[in-house]
């Protein structure tokens, strides 16, 4: 087939599956929904709205204080005051009717759009039914977009793992959180550099008592997890006098700082982040500095510069410019082992997600914590491989190879040098 024939029939064939796509969303019906009012949960005052979706599935719903349709303020001798059932059993929202049937053992008595009820009549979308002193409204169904996230909502699965209703309450909760994760991670990482290359200068010295500490430094650190290293820190640290000398010296550190965080727990954050970060800087600058041709030292030498001089304006230029795309991928890295911090109480992203969780038995908050790392992580990620295809480009090597492996960014693409990169944890 001629290759301009193709590709039309294959434009054509995508507009007709999103038009088709396009029309069946916005006339979809979705299922009939109850509104209503409910006091706020614990810590909260007031009344909220509540809504409750009936599931396609259903063929019955209760409205009472232990019931589907749930107002624990209504004033009733049973757990529930008035029941609905659909009309026929097992069809669809739009060829469905909904029958009211009052409880006679209830206090008050059941109201339809404030009239006594009489038999069992079918409700209408907006009609209003008062059960034990408390109106709930009738919703009905709504359609198109609407009516696609009410369907969404009515599955047991989808509101479990990615209800809209609980992420767009989630939202301003974990959103507060984002700015204590990059603040941590930014300034943790900032310490990590010069720390980095003093361990790999210390790393390359030629007497052994600069070469052992750094090296067994960089062995413990990158052989122990790093939770574990949080635990001790956090943990550890109040217990040691020098920090409660630093505390009674600086009381500020138990004052609230930006963010509504705790000093000390910032400063604790940096402690781990920076000091681990570090030890895998460390192996990145010593790769980077030793993939440098000797002779530019040599040169540099010849012109009169000394070692220190040769080493600042020759070959760390050289080098930043090589490690830059795996120093980045550092950061990626280190950005996502903030998440570990929701376990000693900075309130970051994952620890207001938990929260969120844990209050309304719904995993949804961890969803959009998801989102919120990956707002971060594949931008600067796609940064990073263009970045280096750039790089190889520059230096003649042709364009990076794309790998399914995590850690094939932290190899140096233009030199082939491996570059030691932080293991999985």
């Amino acid at each position: 087939m001629n290759p301009k024939l193709r590709r039309i029939l294959w434009y054509a064939v995508n507009a007709v599956v999103w038009v088709t796509l396009a029309i069946l969303l916005l006339t979809m019906v979705g299922p009939e929904r109850f509104v209503y009012q409910t006091p706020a949960k614990r810590g909260q005052t007031g009344m909220v709205d509540k809504t409750y979706i009936i599931s396609p599935t259903k063929d019955a719903v209760t409205i009472g204080t232990r019931a589907n349709v749930l107002i624990p303020q209504a004033e009733l001798d049973v757990d529930f005051g008035a029941t609905l059932d659909r009309q026929p059993a097992g069809a669809n929202a739009a060829d469905s009717t909904w029958q009211l049937t009052a409880e006679e053992t209830s206090p008050t008595p059941v109201l339809l759009n404030g009239e006594l009820l009489t038999g069992n009549p079918v409700v209408e979308a907006g009609d209003i039914i008062t059960v034990g002193g408390v109106e709930v409204t009738f919703d009905g169904s709504r359609r198109g977009i609407l009516g696609a996230i009410d369907w969404w909502e009515s599955g047991k699965v989808s509101h479990l793992f990615a209800s809209p209703a609980v992420m767009s309450e989630a939202f301003p909760i974990v959103l507060k959180a984002f700015p204590v994760s990059l603040y941590t991670v930014i300034i943790s990482f900032l310490l990590a550099i010069p720390g980095g290359l003093a361990l790999a200068f210390m790393k390359m010295a030629k007497t052994r008592w600069a070469r052992w500490p750094a090296t067994i430094y960089v062995d413990v650190v990158r052989g122990t997890p790093i939770f574990l290293q949080i635990l001790l820190v956090f943990f550890g640290l109040p217990l040691m006098p020098p920090w409660q000398l630093l505390v009674s010296a600086f009381p500020q550190l138990n004052e609230s700082g930006l963010f509504g965080v705790v000093n000390s727990l910032y400063l604790r954050a940096f402690v781990v982040l920076s000091f681990n970060s570090a030890a895998y800087m460390a192996e990145i600058f010593r790769a980077g500095i030793q993939s440098i041709n000797k002779g530019q030292m040599e040169a540099a030498r010849s012109l009169g510069m000394t070692t220190p001089q040769a080493m600042t304006y020759v070959i760390i230029p050289q080098t930043i410019r090589r490690i830059l795309p795996t120093m980045m991928s550092e950061f990626i890295l280190l950005f996502k082992d903030t998440s570990l911090f929701s376990a000693v109480g900075l309130t970051e992203i994952v620890m207001r997600s938990r929260e969120v969780a844990s209050s309304t038995l719904n995993v949804s908050p961890y969803l959009l914590a998801a989102g919120f790392y990956l707002v971060l992580t594949i931008p600067l990620g796609r940064f990073v491989q263009h970045f280096e295809n750039r790089l190889a480009k520059a230096e003649g090597g042709g364009g990076a190879v794309e790998s399914d492996k995590a850690d094939d960014a932290l190899v140096d693409q233009t030199t082939g040098i491996p570059i030691p990169t932080r293991d999985e944890r």
